[in-house]
């Protein structure tokens, strides 16, 4: 166990879980205020709130990085961690922030589904995230990472089914960007839990 190896420093970890909370929060608001659209204001404020919070979690483990002098693993590794998480949530926020303007009566359903896949992923990753503080979870770790995987496979299938539609189907312009944009930044997040994953299993690989 990293407990064995290293003096801790137990508020990383503390932090780590609460950055991938509010991720999780985030991604499925996002996913709730594509299928529920009379509401989808409530949903993207919600998402802000969560982002700035994420922000401040982000600030907080990059000030105990630097006062700490025994870090539980790599320093470098605390802070691509943090950078990343703190990354997918602003891209959720991102994306959330454009759809009242937007201003769309209904949503495929690739890209409901696409929303869904991305509420998984970031739930896949707080999973692994709760287990990092022990190698001794290094398994159900690697287990969670090789389902983000999965989750991003079937993303692939699903915005190649969407975008496909939307080629042959959709004949307003700015719908289709605005659709295509959502798609490709929906994708992103599930992406960018994908790269979060790959930083979790080097640190276990490294220490197991």
């Amino acid at each position: 166990m990293l407990k064995r190896l290293l003096p801790r420093q137990e508020s990383f970890f503390q932090l780590f879980q609460q950055a991938a909370d509010k991720l999780v929060l985030a991604s499925t608001e996002f996913s709730n205020s594509l299928q529920d659209l009379n509401n989808q204001q409530h949903y993207v404020d919600e998402i802000a709130k969560h982002e700035e919070e994420a922000d401040q979690i982000a600030h907080t483990n990059f000030q105990l990085l630097h006062k700490t002098f025994i870090t539980p693993f790599d320093r470098h590794d605390i802070h691509e961690l943090t950078s990343t998480l703190d990354d997918i949530i602003d891209l959720i926020n991102r994306i959330a922030q454009r759809l009242p303007f937007y201003q769309l009566k209904q949503v495929p359903d690739e890209l409901i589904q696409l929303s869904c896949l991305s509420a998984e992923a970031t739930n896949h990753l707080k999973s692994s995230i709760y287990c990092l503080h022990s190698l001794k979870h290094s398994e159900e770790i690697f287990k969670h990472c090789n389902e983000i995987d999965h989750v991003e496979s079937k993303a692939h299938l699903v915005v190649l089914a969407g975008e496909k539609k939307l080629f042959q189907e959709e004949n307003d312009f700015k719908q289709f960007f605005k659709l295509k944009e959502i798609y490709s930044h929906t994708k992103s997040v599930i992406n960018r839990c994908q790269d979060v994953a790959n930083i979790l299993k080097g640190i276990v690989l490294e220490y197991s």
